[in-house]
């Protein structure tokens, strides 16, 4: 029976994340040149605060993080993984939460309508890399 069904594999929520955070560098470099510093790492910390907690979700709900590390298999571990699930994306709400708290606060020289934006087109960033990770399969 086991030949029937492929083996599951890993989602790829740290591909995802790494060509998120290439892109978010690469603007970051190229909005360093052309408007100044301010600028850039305002776009640098709205992606920061997108991929990051992102990428905490995809680890914690498919449980690639933690000491249980891959063990949601099959359908008798539905339950665990719709609280895997749960668990992962409160973590991931109160990240986003703190890290925009932690960058309000802290730093001093911001673009705040920049790091929205950065923040927004990171989303839709994720979204857009999802859907094509997804078709191509």
């Amino acid at each position: 029976m086991a030949g029937l069904f492929p083996p599951m594999r890993n989602p790829p929520v740290v591909q995802i994340s790494l060509i998120q955070l290439a892109v978010i560098l690469l603007a970051a470099l190229a909005l360093e040149f052309t408007f100044g510093r301010v600028v850039a790492l305002s776009a640098l910390l709205g992606g920061a605060l997108c991929v990051l907690p992102n990428l905490y979700f995809g680890l914690r709900a498919f449980e690639l993080l933690g000491p249980d590390r891959g063990k949601i298999r099959g359908a008798r571990a539905s339950q665990r993984a719709v609280g895997s699930f749960y668990r992962a994306e409160t973590g991931k709400f109160v990240m986003t939460l703190v890290g925009f708290a932690v960058v309000f606060a802290s730093v001093k020289t911001l673009n705040p309508a920049v790091l929205f934006i950065s923040y927004g087109l990171c989303v839709i960033l994720h979204w857009i890399l999802v859907a094509r990770l997804h078709a191509t399969k």
